[in-house]
This record gives C-alpha cells, sequence and structure tokens, in this order.
C-alpha cells in the first residue's frame, strides 16, 4: 500500500469515519500484504484472524478505501473486482489461467482522444490489462 495502516487510520478518523476493530484488523491485511484482492480472498485472510469480520463489512470498508484513494478497484472482465493496494495510475497483467493478478511495469501510457469539435465525454481515467500466461502457467 502507499500508505501505513496508521496514517490509513488517522485518514478515517479525520474524515470522521469510526475506526471499528473489523475495519482496522482490515486496513492492517491490506497495509501488511499488499496485493489486489477480492473481497471474498480478503475476508476469508481477514476470518483467520478475526472472526467476526462480515462480507458487509469487508464490502463497505473497500469500497470507502477506495472512494479515500487509498485503494484502486480493477474491474477483471468476466470477473470478480479486485482492489489494488497501489492507488497510483498502472496497469495490470492477468493470468487467464489461475486469474493472477499483476502490477503491469510499462510506462503509462498516454491516450488521445480525436474528436471533432467537443467530445460528448470526459476521461477521468482508464487501465489496461493484458491478458497471457504467469510464469508458473506457462
Amino acid at each position: 500500500m502507499a500508505q501505513g495502516a496508521a496514517e490509513i487510520e488517522r485518514l478515517l478518523r479525520a474524515r470522521g469515519f469510526a475506526l471499528t476493530s473489523q475495519r482496522r484488523a482490515i486496513v492492517r491485511h491490506l497495509a501488511e500484504h499488499g496485493g489486489h484482492w477480492t473481497p471474498t480472498q480478503l475476508r476469508t485472510a481477514v476470518t483467520g484472524s478475526f472472526p467476526m469480520a462480515s462480507r458487509a463489512t469487508v464490502y463497505a470498508t473497500l469500497a470507502l478505501l477506495r472512494d479515500l484513494g487509498v485503494l484502486q478497484e480493477v474491474l477483471i472482465p468476466g470477473g470478480e473486482r479486485r482492489f489494488d493496494t497501489n492507488p497510483g495510475p498502472h496497469h495490470h497483467f492477468l493470468c487467464r489461467t489461475c486469474g493472477q493478478l499483476e502490477d503491469l511495469p510499462i510506462p503509462s501510457l498516454a491516450v488521445r482522444f480525436v474528436h471533432e469539435g467537443e467530445p460528448p465525454f470526459q476521461v477521468e481515467r482508464f487501465s489496461v490489462i493484458a491478458e497471457g500466461l504467469c510464469g508458473s502457467c506457462r
């Protein structure tokens, strides 16, 4: 994670959000382990150390952290959404066999939209997901 658990906890308190023990367990797990988590994976991981982490709490906490810019949501075509602990601009590699998702170490891609007159939309962000086989599945 770009921020440590203590920094995220301060951010939550400063914005007026309660720092419940479940929310604290989720934040600390993400800060310690990093990565790309589905809500189900995260709930399973946190439940081992904190049995009271409900599905609703995990989803709500992930959405809150995404909205605060602490996490990035990655939408996998045909799959469950994942939450990336690297909130900065970057792209991803998805293994089509095992489903492993990794940050793609390429320079940022520039996108330029050419449109006559004023375009009918405003691009705020975009992401690229390259698909293939990871080293283990090759």
